[in-house]
């Protein structure tokens, strides 16, 4: 078994300011790192032994789970770090992780080994890719490429499922620099400022599904997604800006009303102060949930001697509280929870 937990997490009602460890604000995460969870050399001891043994065994590091990986030593920091991502701030920084003196292969199948405490490691795209590769590639960031293989600024957004991994095995010369906001936040900022443009986000929008479809799917999605969404009592983003504006391109309109509370959704999201920044370096793992959690990353250069390279997981973790529609719902329906919940059938009605 793995560090997840069911916590008993206290229920929300929409239209009410959030007030738990969920909302917080870039002064409380540092850029002296005090708040990151680090290896020893126990654990990183453990992970190595862990990873040999699973290697002998020929395990395929997308199928590994916690009984192929047991880290009993390593599951202390990894529960009190799972409860950051579940029930505390939403995201959590583990350095250490030992990338230098592996071969690729190896970290790889290390890196899905201690995720897989976390959560069941997921497909991310029609390519059938569980393991991405996060590196410049020379991509256009456009309407039928995603932002994973370019160098380009993304916006802030959401991801597939609960949890979305970032292991970093090499920084970029300049720039790439992560940004993370609080989705409750910015739902508080907008209540209490703008009012009046909750319910364009609480109605949601459509969703281009790019290149991630089907040939006989349609490029739109038939239901709307909310921005702000209460589900089993609990709150929860999805959100994507180019995938909602891509939509006009296919007919779709889009209200001055709605490109007034997305506009503002993103002003809220560039505020500074409710910003935590900070730089992934060389065996840094970054955990986001995916459902509380806008995040962001600049635009960066690489050099022959820095070429910035992570490698992402998603995870799905059954025994979270949080569960929600998002991008795996449009691109990726029939390896999603929510879906097979019948909660996308519950928004298609409702449209």
């Amino acid at each position: 078994m793995g560090v997840q937990q069911k916590y008993d997490l206290p229920r929300l009602q929409p239209g009410k300011l959030i007030k738990d460890a969920t909302v917080w604000t870039g002064a409380d995460y540092p850029d002296d790192r005090s708040w990151v969870f680090a290896l020893d050399a126990e654990m990183r001891g453990e992970i190595d032994r862990c990873m040999r043994i699973a290697m002998a065994r020929g395990i395929d590091p997308k199928d590994i789970t916690p009984e192929d990986f047991p880290l009993e030593r390593t599951a202390e920091v990894l529960t009190e770090l799972y409860r950051d991502v579940e029930c505390g701030p939403g995201f959590a920084m583990l350095s250490g992780f030992p990338v230098d003196g592996w071969s690729e292969e190896e970290i790889t199948l290390a890196y899905c080994g201690l995720c897989a405490h976390l959560g069941r490691i997921t497909l991310q795209n029609r390519e059938g890719e569980f393991i991405l590769e996060v590196t410049d590639k020379g991509k256009k960031y456009d309407q039928q490429m995603r932002g994973y293989h370019s160098n380009a600024h993304l916006g802030y957004h959401t991801d597939g499922t609960n949890t979305v991994t970032l292991l970093c095995l090499e920084t970029a010369e300049e720039g790439g620099l992560s940004r993370l906001v609080s989705g409750p936040a910015v739902y508080n900022e907008i209540l209490r400022t703008r009012p009046e443009l909750i319910d364009a986000l609480h109605r949601g929008f459509f969703h281009h599904r790019r290149n991630q479809r089907e040939p006989e799917d349609p490029p739109v999605t038939p239901y709307r997604t909310p921005v702000f969404g209460f589900y089993n009592g609990l709150f929860h983003m999805a959100y994507a800006g180019p995938s909602i504006f891509y939509c006009e391109e296919e007919g779709v309109e889009i209200t001055p009303h709605e490109k007034a509370a997305l506009g503002y959704l993103e002003d809220v999201t560039q505020r500074p102060d409710l910003c935590a920044a900070m730089e992934l370096r060389k065996g840094d793992i970054q955990f986001v949930n995916n459902f509380l959690i806008l995040h962001s990353r600049t635009g960066y250069r690489d050099s022959p001697e820095h070429t910035r390279k992570l490698l992402r997981l998603w995870l799905d973790d059954e025994n979270s509280r949080r569960i929600g529609p998002g991008k795996m719902d449009w691109y990726l329906p029939e390896h999603s929870r929510f879906t097979r919940m019948g909660g996308i059938e519950t928004l298609a009605a409702a449209e």
